[in-house]
């Protein structure tokens, strides 16, 4: 989960970075709400708390839908950042499925 974890705040980040890039217009200071969330869970995926990894899990999936929605039209926010954001989430998503389908085999 700590791989998972690693990717969430590397998300966290590139949220930021996109909020900033983007001039804190209005979809860019929507982006610091994602990147504190993620660097919560972040924190509770070093702690190995598997209902935090689940919750991660969802919002990835639900953030990750987002950002192509972002992606399809025109936004403020540059759309390498977008497809970051994307790549980033798609392998932090990736990380947690695999850790918690692991737990539950376990």
């Amino acid at each position: 989960m700590k791989t998972a974890g690693n990717f969430l705040l590397a998300s966290a980040v590139l949220h930021v970075f996109g909020s900033i890039l983007s001039g804190f217009s209005t979809v860019g200071v929507f982006l610091l709400f994602p990147a504190a969330l993620y660097t919560a869970f972040y924190f509770g995926l070093r702690r190995g708390l598997i209902w935090v990894a689940w919750i991660a899990l969802i919002c990835m999936l639900g953030g990750m839908a987002g950002t192509v929605l972002e992606l399809v039209r025109v936004s403020s926010v540059p759309d390498w950042i977008l497809w970051s954001i994307l790549a980033v989430d798609l392998a932090a998503a990736t990380f947690l499925a695999r850790a918690l389908i692991s737990k539950v085999m376990d």
